[in-house]
C-alpha cells in the first residue's frame, strides 16, 4: 500500500500532502522532488509519513523521487538567479508606481512558474505587471501576498532570546496573540519588549498563555 508525506513547499506554504509510491524509500526531514496535480514539479522537506491516506485530506500530488545530488545543484541554480530576478521586478513595480514592496521570490523546481512574494497596505492591481513578467521570465508568474509575520520568517533572524526566529526555525502556522497574554503574564507594556522584529506581538506569549490562565483560575 502507498504511503503518504506531508511536504513542506516553498518559504510560506502549509505542508500539503502527497502520495509515496511504494518504491521509494523516504523518511521524515528528507528532501524530495514532488509532481503537484496541475503538473509543476517542484520540491520540498518531508515532515511526517503515514502509512495510508489520512481522513479527510486532499492530496497535492506525488513524490517523484528523493532528492539526488544533480537535483540539488538544480535548485542552487536556481537561487542563484533570484536577486536578478528581484531586481528586474522592483524596477516593473517602479515603473508602474505600484504601491507595494517585494520582498522575495522563488523559483519552482522545473522553473515553470516564478512565485513573487510581495507586502501591501491595500489591494493591487498588477494584471499589467504580471503580464510583463511572463513575457520577460517566459513562465507562470505568481504573485504572494504575505504579512509582516512572513516576511520575517522569510528573511530569519535572532530574537530578543538570542535563539534563531521561531517563525523561520519551526512554526508552521501564526497563532493570534493578544495584549490579554501579555496582562496575563504580568509583563511589562514596553513594546521594545514584547514586539519581534516583524512588529507584531511575539509568537511566544501564546506558550505559555494556558499555563497563566490556569494559574489565575486556581487562585
Amino acid at each position: 500500500m502507498d504511503k503518504v508525506a506531508e511536504v513542506e513547499i516553498g518559504k510560506i506554504e502549509k505542508p500539503q500532502h502527497f502520495r509515496v509510491p511504494h518504491y521509494i524509500d523516504i523518511r521524515k526531514g528528507e528532501f524530495c522532488i514532488v509532481e503537484l496535480t496541475q503538473g509543476t514539479v517542484d520540491y520540498g522537506k518531508v515532515y511526517k509519513i503515514y502509512e495510508g491516506r489520512p481522513l479527510l485530506t486532499t492530496l497535492s500530488g506525488r513524490i517523484l523521487r528523493k532528492l539526488t545530488d544533480r537535483d540539488a545543484e538544480v535548485i542552487k541554480d536556481n537561487t542563484e538567479r533570484k536577486s536578478e530576478n528581484i531586481k528586474i521586478c522592483k524596477e516593473k513595480i517602479t515603473a508602474y508606481k505600484l504601491p507595494m514592496k517585494l520582498i522575495d521570490t522563488e523559483y519552482s523546481f522545473d522553473k515553470t512558474k516564478i512565485t513573487f512574494y510581495y507586502w501591501a497596505e491595500v489591494r493591487i492591481d498588477f494584471r499589467n505587471l504580471v503580464k510583463e513578467l511572463a513575457k520577460i521570465f517566459n513562465c507562470r508568474i505568481e504573485m504572494r501576498q504575505i504579512g509582516l509575520r512572513d516576511e520575517a520568517k522569510i528573511k530569519g533572524g535572532y530574537g530578543i532570546c538570542g535563539y534563531p526566529l521561531c517563525c523561520a526555525k519551526f512554526l508552521k502556522k501564526f497563532d493570534s496573540i493578544t495584549m490579554r497574554m501579555v496582562k496575563n503574564q504580568k509583563l511589562p507594556l514596553d513594546m521594545n519588549k514584547i514586539t519581534g522584529q516583524c512588529g507584531r506581538l511575539l509568537c511566544c506569549l501564546g506558550y505559555e498563555d494556558d499555563m497563566y490562565k490556569k494559574g489565575k483560575t486556581k487562585k
